[in-house]
């Protein structure tokens, strides 16, 4: 015989080996898993957890309605509003002057910002960059809080 006539022979055995025990494996875990749902009631468990669970997913869903409306409520204030596309123009400039140049010298990847670039449209956001540069620059920095006077000694007479 050959030496491939012998592996082959060799590979054939150890897979019907294999075979024979992962059958025997799967009737195991049958067995196991009969004994199991003998030995605990299942259907007494799943029946008697089931009334909290859609208790719990309909807090869930109460909670959400919330969260959504109180969302809504704030969004549509002006004052947040002004906020947010304040946050926005700042966020870009921020991924123009800090991100772009840091990840093009690190090499590390931009991803994150090819995706944002495409659905978001561009047009409309240069207009609105100078005038919320234009206020950072003519605004005086902030003087710390004054001190007290430390206090007096109180003299004996």
């Amino acid at each position: 015989m050959s030496i491939t006539t012998d592996i082959r022979t060799y590979a054939d055995t150890a897979v019907n080996q294999g075979k024979e025990i992962a059958g025997k494996a799967s009737a195991a875990v049958v067995d196991l898993r009969a004994q199991a749902e003998k030995a605990i009631n299942v259907d007494a468990i799943k029946t008697a957890v089931e009334p909290y669970l859609a208790q719990v997913k309909g807090y869930g869903h109460d909670l959400t309605e919330r969260a959504e409306s109180l969302f809504d409520t704030v969004r549509s204030d002006a004052r947040v509003a002004k906020v947010l596309d304040t946050a926005g123009v700042v966020v870009e400039v921020v991924q123009e002057k800090v991100v772009k140049p840091v990840q093009s010298l690190s090499g590390r990847g931009s991803k994150p910002n090819t995706s944002k670039a495409a659905s978001k449209p561009s047009a409309p956001k240069p207009a609105s960059r100078p005038a919320a540069t234009k206020p950072a620059a003519t605004k005086p920095a902030a003087k710390p809080a004054a001190r007290k006077a430390p206090a007096k000694r109180a003299t004996k007479s």
